[in-house]
């Protein structure tokens, strides 16, 4: 009886660490392959090594060695992830607001749920940009997790999603088990050139998925238009990077205009963006999780300041930040250092709590509940 109880428990566990595996190999996604990928060997910006970045015909590097970003190993990687300071994760459980997402607005809200999650809510349609509810980032919990209280929106929390928009395919932005269960709830999905690939091997029809090339745009109603945007990023979810492309959008919807960054480094793309479509009601700007190992594909917080001051926004709302440490800085810093050059250079800046609807053309939202440490 005990041998065949434990037999029985062993083969539970079996299969629970196989359903995990499978999972995870699953969550890893696929690039594209066969046609697809040869149409996107055709691009300008393509290469036998993957996607480029603007003006960029050669791998990666800056020339002035106070600003060249020590090569991210494996190694370096692996120390970083157990070696943080305290610092990069709050003392207390991150304050959060819970919202009806199912409420109408007026004018286009945006609703933060953490880190690069965010939806835009119009008259004609609800937003869903960079899918991450999960309570960590990565193929398995473990290196990122969530702060504590941050991840209090989950995907069964979402109202249906008229367009599901993604700026690359990176963990932190485009969560397996997100995708997984928001399936029967998203109507259109809108992504950078090859990540279509990924949602057709998890399941979702062709016919849903739109890719775009930076400078593309789709027309989702009368009232609503996206138009893909460059940034200066990277791209992979496995060992073999840069086979889809990465991107910035901007929004115009009921009259309004807003830009998302994405993940970014400080580039002139913000300028050039500003003149052919600024000025920006909003702009909602990476500011967060920023390294010098790193500094061409993460912008630091001045920096962050400076984009949206180019790209003419009126407002930022900060994001990238306040769910994951994916860096050594405080948890907070990226916001405490932004807001003083932003005001600097006559750019509001609105920081919602996770969950807390702001308003596009509102008094920005400053109360600063960062200030918790």
């Amino acid at each position: 009886m005990k041998f065949t109880r434990a037999l029985c428990l062993l083969s539970l566990l079996l299969t629970v660490f196989l359903l995990s595996e499978c999972r995870i190999i699953k969550s890893v996604g696929k690039n594209p392959s066969g046609e697809s990928l040869k149409e996107l060997q055709q691009l300008p910006n393509y290469t036998m090594d993957g996607f480029l970045n603007l003006n960029e015909a050669q791998p990666r590097r800056v020339t002035t060695p106070a600003t060249a970003p020590r090569k991210l190993t494996p190694f370096r990687m692996l120390r970083m992830l157990n070696g943080k300071p305290d610092s990069v994760r709050p003392s207390q459980i991150m304050p959060t607001v819970k919202t009806n997402l199912n409420a109408a607005y007026d004018k286009p809200t945006v609703i933060w749920f953490g880190h690069s999650c965010f939806m835009i809510k119009t008259k004609t349609a609800n937003i869903l940009f960079d899918p991450e509810l999960s309570s960590f980032a990565g193929p398995f919990a473990g290196p990122v997790n969530a702060f504590e209280g941050a991840d209090v929106y989950k995907p069964e929390d979402m109202p249906a999603i008229d367009v599901l928009v993604v700026s690359h395919d990176h963990y932190d932005h485009l969560d397996y088990i997100t995708i997984s269960k928001l399936k029967e709830r998203v109507k259109k999905v809108v992504v950078p050139l090859g990540i279509g690939s990924h949602f057709k091997y998890w399941g979702y029809d062709n016919a849903v998925i739109t890719e775009l090339n930076w400078g593309e745009a789709i027309t989702i109603n009368e009232q609503l238009n996206i138009t893909a945007m460059p940034a200066h990023h990277r791209s992979g979810r496995g060992f073999n990077g840069n086979k889809t492309l990465w991107a910035s959008y901007v929004i115009e919807a009921d009259g309004y205009k807003m830009f998302y960054s994405g993940d970014t480094g400080y580039t002139a793309h913000f300028k050039t963006i500003g003149e052919h479509f600024g000025p920006f009601d909003l702009a909602v700007m990476e500011c967060g999780q920023y390294n010098t190992m790193w500094s061409q594909n993460h912008m630091f917080p001045d920096q962050t300041a400076q984009a949206a001051a180019d790209l003419k926004a009126k407002m930022i709302l900060p994001v990238h930040w306040g769910k994951f440490a994916e860096a050594y800085h405080g948890w907070n810093e990226s916001v405490k250092t932004m807001l003083p050059v932003a005001d600097s250079l006559n750019v509001q800046v609105t920081v919602p709590k996770i969950g807390e609807p702001y308003t596009v053309g509102t008094a920005p939202l400053r109360t600063p509940w960062w200030n918790m440490d």
